[in-house]
């Protein structure tokens, strides 16, 4: 079958490997759609970042490695020992594996195992015609979602994850800092979960419009306007209860720090919610979190019942993601449409979708 491996920095390929057979507690899925992750373009920029070079000691995998954490599909084989799924049904999976023994499994946080993996990162993934994986990963999808929204699965739960960090309730007032697919994702979950008013912060114009388009009640380019003016003058000079930062920067150029505004934004006693990952440290000064009691807090990927509210979230039509494709590319164009595209015109671009039965 053909799938996308990577191999190294700036060496990933389509190649014919041979099609997977499931296991124990595994099942097989043919493959409907999978998106593009930032993570998979670090992997090709500046990787290797997350694939494993030795075995991994929960997987045992490593390069090279088969792409893609963010695909549904629908199972055509279960292996010995699964009950939760059937041939035939349709799914969104959950990429995270945890090891269920380590202290962090055992206290409910298997987002910080020890010996946490992906599919698609650690483990093949589905940037291939098909994908094995755990059949207690498979999420069942309703009727009405299509493979191109399960896909979304994913991110989707990061989202939520961010906005139960935050802790975002009914009247909260909230600001997203990077309108990337995340940012995009969390400013429409934080309005699920009650958020009165969503501010966006984002420098790239096709993006600032998506943001209004899905619900922000108002986007501000952070080069041309003190972001923490403008939310103020709509807070009543408090600042918002919660503020995300999506963007993982530091300042560059004309470019805010945005590790310092997702902290000024807020009011006295608010949360901020870092997202975005950083390559580089930042420079900080904690005299305000001190004196107004800020809280600062980190969102990494979710736990399982997020994924399933992700789904529902999806499901009900309370987040929209079909606006965020901007391309639907085969997996022979995956590099060319897919990788170049997004890390050579990244502002044009959200979310890109493969699919191995396109050509």
């Amino acid at each position: 079958m053909k799938a996308v491996r990577w191999h190294n920095r700036r060496d990933v390929r389509v190649e014919d490997i041979p099609e997977p057979s499931p296991g124990p507690g595994e099942v097989k899925v043919k493959v409907g759609w999978c998106g593009i992750c930032g993570s998979d373009i670090h992997e090709f920029v500046e990787g290797p970042v997350f694939i494993p070079t030795e075995p991994h000691p929960l997987t045992g995998t490593m390069a090279p490695q088969t792409l893609g954490h963010e695909f549904g599909g629908t199972i055509v084989e279960v292996g010995p020992g699964v009950s939760t799924s059937r041939v035939g049904e349709r799914v969104s999976v959950d990429p995270a594996l945890s090891c269920g023994k380590c202290y962090w499994c055992k206290h409910g946080f298997p987002m910080h195992c020890d010996s946490l993996a992906y599919f698609g990162l650690i483990g093949d993934g589905g940037f291939a015609e098909y994908a094995v994986v755990k059949g207690s990963n498979c999420h069942p999808i309703p009727a009405q979602m299509t493979f191109e929204m399960a896909a979304f699965g994913e991110p989707v739960a990061v989202a939520v994850r961010a906005i139960r960090q935050g802790g975002v309730k009914e009247g909260d007032t909230v600001a997203v800092l990077g309108a990337g697919t995340i940012g995009q994702l969390i400013a429409q979950v934080a309005r699920a979960y009650g958020a009165v008013q969503v501010f966006v912060s984002e420098i790239a114009p096709q993006r600032r419009e998506k943001a209004l388009e899905l619900g922000a009640t108002a986007v501000f380019d952070p080069v041309e306007v003190d972001l923490v003016e403008e939310i103020r003058a709509r807070t009543d000079g408090l600042g918002v209860d919660v503020a995300f930062e999506c963007v993982g920067g530091t300042q560059v150029g004309m470019l805010p720090n945005t590790a310092v505004q997702v902290v000024d934004v807020l009011r006295k006693r608010g949360t901020a919610v870092i997202v975005g990952v950083f390559d580089e440290p930042t420079a900080f000064h904690f005299a305000g979190v001190l004196f107004l009691e800020k809280n600062i807090t980190g969102s990494w990927t979710f736990a399982p019942e997020e994924f399933q509210t992700g789904l529902d979230l999806m499901a009900s039509g309370k987040v929209k993601v079909e606006p965020l494709i901007t391309g639907r590319i085969g997996l022979e164009e995956f590099v060319e449409k897919g990788l170049l595209e997004l890390e050579l015109n990244k502002d044009e671009n959200l979310k890109i979708l493969v699919s191995p039965g396109r050509s």
